[in-house]
């Protein structure tokens, strides 16, 4: 191992910014050893890499900083084996989404600009906790197919959002990121979206999408693959929840238990099989397609439905565990 790009920890409050900036645009690479290390924002040069041993690398963001964010990726980044917190100590998740973020991805683009920079970036086996904003934020990077964030294997709680998706940000995958404990397991109001084999059970909301300030106009027509969203709201909140979403969306092979699922002035939102569980109403108000098919449900009774101004809400293959259709 190159030593010259490994930093030790001081375990105390000294704030290591400049210092793991500084391997970073020496080296493009920068090993943080096991313990504490406080920053203030550590901005990643392009073409860098950030990484640590895991659980028992803590970087974390300072408390003085009353926004901002821990760890900000350029272009062509990588973020691995790290814990980012954004507290020393335990802190549960706020009553609204803040602006002290974890990981930050951003540029400046607009309905007009498309947006070029930063370029595809990496983070995985990070444990992200205790920030008011996204435990990983992405804003404003554009439509663009290179411009994206891939993220794996992560672990995100205590946050306002553990993945918090701004309008104008597009094509950005996460695969095996497990949201719990947070205000938002996911606030995805981008397009093009991907969730592969991701959690978002245990949050006081499981999944939004939400324009209704009409500020998101490339919302939604993503896909989540795989997903659960179980035992939200202490088992009476929302699992789903889609505010419109004038795009289409696909929700496939997901698991939804105890948390409903409401959607209004949505169009084309597509549920393929689901599997459904108790406390798990629809609500569908407004819109146009909302479509399930091949789901199985609990029960009926556990499912109830309710449409308000929607006319194109359909159930097809659609079947309880006693063999009834589900046809409410």
């Amino acid at each position: 191992m190159n030593t010259t790009c490994m930093l030790k920890s001081t375990n105390d409050r000294t704030d290591r910014t400049a210092e793991i900036e500084a391997k970073l645009k020496e080296n493009g690479y920068c090993m943080l050893d096991s313990g504490v290390f406080y920053v203030s924002g550590i901005n990643m040069p392009a073409n860098s890499t950030l990484m640590g041993m895991n659980g028992a690398t803590r970087v974390i963001l300072t408390p003085e900083k009353e926004n901002g964010y821990a760890i900000k990726l350029d272009s062509f980044c990588t973020v691995r084996d790290l814990t980012v917190d954004g507290s020393f100590d335990e802190i549960p998740h706020p009553d609204a989404v803040g602006e002290r973020h974890g990981l930050l991805f951003r540029h400046t683009a607009t309905t007009k600009e498309w947006g070029l920079e930063p370029r595809n970036s990496t983070v995985s086996n990070c444990v992200i906790r205790y920030f008011s904003g996204g435990g990983i934020t992405c804003t404003d990077t554009g439509y663009y197919l290179n411009c994206i964030l891939a993220v794996s294997n992560c672990h995100i709680l205590n946050c306002g959002a553990g993945v918090n998706i701004t309008h104008l940000s597009e094509y950005h995958d996460f695969t095996n990121v497990v949201c719990t404990e947070n205000l938002y397991g996911c606030i995805n109001n981008g397009g093009n979206n991907t969730f592969n084999a991701c959690s978002f059970s245990a949050n006081e909301i499981g999944f939004m999408i939400d324009n209704r300030d009409g500020k998101s106009p490339n919302n939604s027509h993503g896909t989540v693959m795989g997903c659960s969203f179980n035992h939200c709201g202490d088992n009476k909140g929302i699992a789903i929840l889609l505010y419109g979403a004038n795009c289409g969306h696909v929700f496939t092979g997901c698991q939804v238990f105890f948390g409903k699922i409401i959607i209004e002035d949505s169009v084309s939102i597509i549920f393929n099989a689901l599997n459904f569980g108790r406390q798990t109403g629809i609500d569908v108000k407004g819109g146009g397609p909302v479509m399930f098919s091949n789901c199985a449900f609990r029960e009926a009774e556990d499912t109830p439905v309710t449409v308000t101004q929607n006319n194109a809400l359909t159930f097809t293959n659609c079947y309880t565990r006693d063999g009834a259709v589900f046809a409410p």
